[in-house]
């Protein structure tokens, strides 16, 4: 009997070891950055709406976006939409509100503006 436990003890020794150290250099899992938008993001969304509403036919005034969080950005365009009538063309101020979103785990980003 004395010899079982004498063995069980041993084994729970080993076991006690071997976790320890294992969980010494076991590395630490840290998990990797996740993506926010960068003034570089900011300005490439910005132009990229400019350039939407001006292949449209606005005149765009304006468009600026600012960071809400680390992944979404909301803002405006302001612009002028051309009216033809009878006797002469205007421009009618238009206003729309824009955001954007970025993936979770990519800088890839989609913008609206309604």
């Amino acid at each position: 009997m004395r010899v079982h436990f004498a063995m069980v003890a041993l084994a729970l020794a080993a076991c006690s070891i071997a976790c320890n150290s294992n969980s010494a250099t076991a590395p630490q899992s840290v998990p990797p950055p996740q993506p926010k938008f960068s003034k570089a993001d900011i300005q490439k969304a910005e132009v990229d709406i400019r350039a939407k509403f001006e292949q449209k036919g606005f005149v765009v005034e304006q468009v600026t976006l600012i960071r809400d969080s680390d992944r979404h950005l909301s803002g405006f365009a302001k612009m002028a939409a051309k009216q033809s009538g009878l006797l002469r063309t205007k421009l009618v101020e238009v206003n729309k509100t824009c955001t954007a979103t970025m993936d979770e785990s990519t800088s890839q980003f989609i913008w609206e503006c309604k």
